[in-house]
């Protein structure tokens, strides 16, 4: 680690840090525009030249190439170093138009910043400047090349890291354009990186133009609630509506970069259609009258039923501390323990990732670092597509990736698929089939360095997640472990399993059978997770009161009896886990209400005044908790409560938003043995298989109107024998027989599938909506022609 001094300050680096790293430890900035953290650097923008005045090659220096030796004595400020980053500075203002007062980027423009640094401040050059013929990058990136000093960060993000291969430079010497072959929609999930990186205001958030600028925005580290990642975000808004998300950074988890869901998903907090009011049998009230109104009614079935008869169920789309609030409500009325997964299969993974995984569990960071990744019932574009983007990494610096699942899996990298069926898969990891297979997975495992399982628990549920565990402690030695990285169904499942007592009765059937009189859901539909939907929808028709807590119109806030408004997570303070168990806190970027430009139509100031905020009544659910129990705690005080009543969530009062979170302790306790009956399915000829699909499948992205361009159409996937036995045509409309109903689709093929699988995308508000991933494929058919 060798030791040098830059500008009288002396700093020990790690071996292989460059100059440019070494200041930046020390907190010195050296102007810089093609050097990023997460690209590394090129030396394409030449300003970030510093003086190197003792060392083996003594002189003008560009930091971000020169390595640091020990010994070294660098300065940033000689006059030869700043005479050189002025003229640099001057060359890429050559063509630059000088439109800041117009540009969406200013505020937040390293341009401005690092111009200013290097001292050009007086432009010489009189010529014509360089123009461009802007291009359409579709509805969410908008592009002024005018501004472009030819950094390349662009190109490096959307190309090397990102895998995108439609968008990229062209040209050359002065004329290097940075765009398509020819206008349309960037095809990558990552596209919105760009915006992130680019130093300029060439590439910007078009969903977010022209609409704040930077020092009126208000903005708060957050966790991006789309999948079990838990990314880290940075949303911003004004007027009482989210206007855009940027990237958070956590090394541990998405890095520097977020996907296009978690950037453009967001418009679900503006939803027209979103709760505001309290409502109780239909009228709205205040929502201390809804507490107190629902505090009477639940102890009133208590004392006329026992408290037997009523059932609390938790999500895990609630925070940890709401849905910690909601077990010690029902705690203290004596109540049966919160449901905090009502779709069984997926219930029993999330037991296994919180209990014996939970030792074993890998971060995407070390996912990125690893040399041999086995995929297993797992597509990371569409379930957690920030996982997709570190197996690129993983692959980037020389590690292989391996992928079974019966889908034709996308990846922005090169991989290796095995399409087996679900049941395949399961009997390969059982050790009953396909030991060649096996075999060969096995031998590698046991020679990679960093070997990682990445397990969706869809497609495996508890069983697999088992069986997946059995097999990296096999592959477990003195040196290292055999990590695994599961897939779970939400932002915070992992905290839900982790409050969750013993495994109870099915709340399907106990609805069924009559004996819950009173429902109270948390941010939770049953009628749309449960495997078997039709069922649960007859089942709460029943109900003699159903009381709903959400921040989403579902179909359980359509029809509760009592309707509390929550916040959304960009509007309160909590804390989810994530996937590997780490604890992230979020904390609130604006307060709830309707947008201005809602409630005036469009018009600015508003016409209209009144005492209260309109649709302000939301508040985070751990807040109305806290009141029907009868406390008043900040967060900070309720979450040291919860470090004391739950030991595996010790830290949990230190977390700061922003910061890189804290894993919760791993338990020790008796394996969770699951039943194995499901191994053995019968295989039939034909088989269903409902999947999820990167936009639309989960409820958030669902109610986003801004990703609406990425959203699929309710379609049927087959492979192309299957249609040849049948006598169908790609592109024709088929009719989909199947247990639940009669569905006409639009037939696609793809020869990657497994072969005797029909897929199909669950898409809430279409007919498909009734068919819910995470359970065993179904039996069906498909026949050609008129319906």
């Amino acid at each position: 680690m060798p030791t040098l001094t830059i500008d009288n300050l002396s700093v020990t680096i790690p071996d292989g840090s460059t100059i440019f790293e070494a200041a930046a430890q020390l907190g010195i900035v050296v102007p810089h525009f093609c050097y990023h953290h997460a690209l590394g650097a090129v030396g394409a923008c030449r300003m970030c030249a510093v003086t190197v005045v003792e060392g083996k090659m003594p002189g003008l220096k560009m930091s971000c190439m020169t390595p640091a030796e020990e010994g070294m004595v660098v300065e940033t400020d000689t006059a030869q170093a700043m005479e050189f980053r002025e003229h640099v500075g001057e060359w890429l203002m050559t063509n630059h138009p000088h439109d800041c007062p117009v540009c969406d980027e200013g505020g937040e423009c390293q341009l401005q910043e690092m111009t200013i640094s290097s001292g050009h401040g007086v432009r010489n050059y009189r010529g014509n400047k360089r123009t461009y013929q802007n291009q359409d990058l579709g509805p969410f990136i908008a592009q002024e090349m005018n501004r472009c000093i030819q950094c390349y960060r662009c190109a490096r993000t959307y190309q090397d890291y990102c895998g995108g291969r439609d968008f990229g430079p062209m040209g050359s010497r002065q004329r290097v354009f940075f765009g398509r072959f020819t206008d349309g929609m960037l095809e990558s999930d990552f596209s919105g990186n760009i915006v992130d990186v680019c130093p300029t205001g060439v590439l910007t958030d078009k969903t977010f133009r022209f609409k704040t600028r930077l020092w009126d925005l208000q903005q708060a580290p957050s966790i991006c609630p789309h999948c079990s990642l838990g990314c880290a975000t940075v949303p911003g808004g004004r007027y009482r509506e989210i206007q855009r998300v940027v990237s958070g950074v956590n090394v541990q988890t998405n890095g520097h970069f977020i996907c296009d869901r978690g950037r453009f998903g967001s418009s679900y907090v503006n939803h027209p259609k979103r709760p505001r009011q309290a409502r109780v049998d239909g009228t709205n009230v205040p929502v201390a009258q809804a507490l107190n109104r629902l505090r009477d009614k639940i102890a009133g079935v208590i004392a006329e039923h026992g408290p037997g008869a009523v059932a609390f169920v938790g999500s895990g789309r609630a925070s940890l501390e709401a849905n910690w609030l909601l077990k010690q409500w029902a705690r203290s009325l004596k109540c049966p323990a919160p449901v905090f997964e009502l779709h069984p299969r997926r219930g029993r993974a999330i037991r296994q990732a919180v209990g014996p995984l939970s030792s074993h569990l890998a971060s995407l960071r070390q996912v990125r670092k690893s040399d041999l990744v086995l995929v297993i019932g797992a597509d990371p574009l569409n379930e957690a597509p920030m996982l997709a983007l570190a197996l690129r990494q993983a692959v980037r610096e020389g590690g292989r990736i391996v992928v079974l699942d019966p889908r034709p899996v996308d990846l922005p990298c090169v991989f290796e698929h095995h399409p087996l069926t679900q049941e395949q898969i399961l009997c390969l990891l059982a050790g009953r089939c396909e030991t060649g297979l096996l075999n060969n997975l096995l031998s590698e495992l046991m020679t990679a360095r960093r070997p990682v399982l990445v397990g969706g628990s869809d497609l495996l549920g508890g069983v697999g997640l088992q069986l997946l565990g059995h097999l990296t402690e096999s592959c477990d030695n003195d040196d290292r472990y055999c990590l695994i990285h599961p897939l779970l169904p939400r932002v915070n499942s992992f905290g839900g399993g982790l409050l969750e007592d013993a495994p109870q009765e099915d709340l399907l059937e106990r609805l069924e059978n009559g004996r819950i009189k009173a429902l109270v859901c948390l941010e939770s539909d049953p009628g749309s997770e449960h495997p078997e939907a039709g069922r649960m929808q007859l089942a709460l028709s029943r109900l003699d009161y159903l009381a709903v807590f959400d921040c989403l119109p579902t179909h359980a806030t359509r029809r509760a009896d009592l309707l509390l408004p929550t916040a959304t997570t960009v509007e309160g303070d909590g804390v989810y886990i994530n996937n590997e168990g780490r604890m992230q806190a979020f904390s609130a970027a604006l307060q709830p209400g309707i947008p201005i430009a809602a409630v005036t139509a469009g018009q600015h100031p508003p016409r209209e005044f009144m005492p209260e905020t309109p649709g302000s009544q939301p508040q985070p659910a751990w807040q109305m908790l806290q009141d029907l129990l009868g406390e008043r705690h900040s967060v900070t005080a309720l979450r040291r409560a919860m470090e004391q009543s739950e030991p595996r969530l010790e830290g949990m009062s230190r977390l700061q938003p922003g910061d890189e979170g804290i894993k919760v302790a791993p338990q020790d306790p008796e394996p969770v043995e699951e039943s194995t009956v499901e191994i053995w399915s019968q295989d039939g000829d034909l088989r269903l298989l409902p999947v999820q699909s990167c936009y639309g499948s989960e409820v958030a992205s669902s109610l986003s109107q801004t990703v609406t361009p990425r959203l699929v159409t309710p379609r049927l996937m087959v492979h192309p024998q299957e249609a040849q036995q049948r006598h169908l045509q790609e592109g024709e409309d088929v009719t989909l027989k199947t247990a639940h109903g009669l569905f006409r689709l639009r037939l696609f093929c793809d020869e990657r599938m497994a072969t005797r699988r029909a897929i199909v995308p669950c898409l809430p508000g279409t007919p498909l909506e009734i068919f819910v991933p995470g359970g065993l494929s179904l039996p069906c058919d498909i026949e050609g022609g008129a319906s």
